[in-house]
């Protein structure tokens, strides 16, 4: 095997185990939000806070992550994400309320590095495999995702952990990451960015750039969707009459039946040069499952419901993901789309958690939430039909 070969290797076994780290410490927090606002003593808006502040942080620090890639290099940047992940996770679990936000915040930063320049990376080192690299990184992010969904209430209730210890334990995982990137440290190797757009004869931000408008709109409401979800789903599962063992079931399953659609979403992006059609059949999915949700009341109707609202949450994560290289002619412009779409469209996503959670708190009821959701979908389905226009209505080239 030739050294460049495992060079790659070692990269791409350091972003599946990046991946890891990038939803699972956010995911794990719903299913046992019931006891944290318990211990705490707290309102659902304030519950819905914990899920809200890491997105704020990716709307703050994200615009910044791709010029600090200039200065260290993507190797020491991403290792410094990886600190403020394992630094969040130990404060959130270890200290008291006001240490529950503050880690909070930690793992917000390190999250946005790593979102921020993992697409970069994907287009820097896999420029012709970007559909086959987004599949693996969104199918492992989805993956870990499910895990932490899954495991919260066994570990904090069948184990007897508590939600701090179960919590804490992803800290494991983020030190393990730390080692396995340890060699990148080494990489001078930047993702550049600058702050033009240019066709020859003029140039101008990549903010007044209509697709990259549309990337961000779409990674926005993906991401409110998706968020809200994660935050509320057991909850609002229990509030049919379910037990909360079923409704951590049901936020594991709408996990893990994502991943299939994060697995194949992103190939076919590389086979269709138009991706609206793909965009479409996601969010048909997505709005079928959610109708149904509005209505279920037993066991089959919410697995059903579940299943149709995860083959569409997968399919949009990978499409907006996909849609920062795919609508990028190279590294320089993936990085600044990557970082536009994260930051404009994460403080979108970050209205979510917290403000479903002061509907609910007011109207005593999740169905307007979930009527709020639908028509998101709708708008979802509007934004990707423009954003998953062909190659041609992309950001050009500095």
């Amino acid at each position: 095997m030739k050294i460049n070969e495992k060079i790659l290797i070692v990269i791409i076994i350091g972003i599946i185990f990046i991946s890891f780290n990038l939803r699972a410490p956010i995911t794990s927090v719903g299913s046992v939000v019931g006891m944290i606002k318990a211990e705490y003593t707290l309102s659902s808006g304030m519950a819905g806070f914990i899920t809200t502040l890491p997105l704020l942080a990716f709307a703050v620090i994200s615009p910044f992550v791709a010029k600090s890639s200039q200065k260290l290099g993507y190797g020491k940047l991403m290792a410094f994400g990886l600190l403020f992940i394992l630094i969040g996770e130990l404060v959130r679990s270890y200290t008291n309320l006001s240490g529950l936000f503050i880690g909070t915040i930690f793992l917000g930063i390190g999250i946005a590095i790593g979102n921020v320049l993992i697409p970069g990376i994907i287009k820097l080192k896999f420029s012709d495999k970007v559909g086959l690299m987004t599949s693996i990184y969104t199918s492992s992010m989805c993956i870990f995702a499910a895990v932490g969904a899954g495991v919260s209430i066994p570990l904090a209730k069948g184990l007897n952990l508590g939600w701090k210890n179960s919590l804490a334990l992803w800290a494991v995982l983020a030190v393990i990451t730390l080692l396995i990137w340890l060699p990148q440290l080494k990489v001078k190797r930047t993702i550049n960015v600058n702050n033009t757009i240019t066709d020859g004869t003029n140039s101008k931000s990549i903010w007044k750039s209509p697709v990259a408008w549309w990337v961000t709109l779409f990674m926005g409401t993906q991401s409110f969707l998706f968020y809200s979800l994660v935050a509320w789903l057991p909850t609002i599962i229990i509030s049919t009459g379910m037990k909360d063992s079923f409704a951590g079931t049901m936020a594991l399953t709408f996990q893990l039946i994502a991943i299939p659609a994060t697995l194949i979403i992103p190939l076919l992006c590389d086979k269709f040069k138009n991706q609206r059609g793909l965009v479409s059949i996601t969010c048909l999915l997505y709005i079928s499952g959610m109708s149904l949700f509005l209505f279920s009341q037993t066991q089959m109707s919410i697995v059903l419901s579940v299943a149709l609202m995860a083959l569409g949450m997968g399919g949009s994560i990978s499409l907006a993901i996909a849609f920062i290289s795919l609508r990028s002619p190279n590294s320089v412009r993936a990085a600044e789309l990557s970082g536009m779409s994260q930051s404009a469209g994460y403080l979108l996503a970050a209205v979510g958690p917290i403000l479903m959670g002061v509907i609910y708190d007011i109207s005593k009821s999740w169905s307007l939430p979930i009527i709020i959701f639908c028509g998101l979908i709708i708008s979802l389905g509007f934004f990707g039909w423009f954003a998953g226009n062909d190659i041609n209505t992309e950001i050009r080239p500095a």
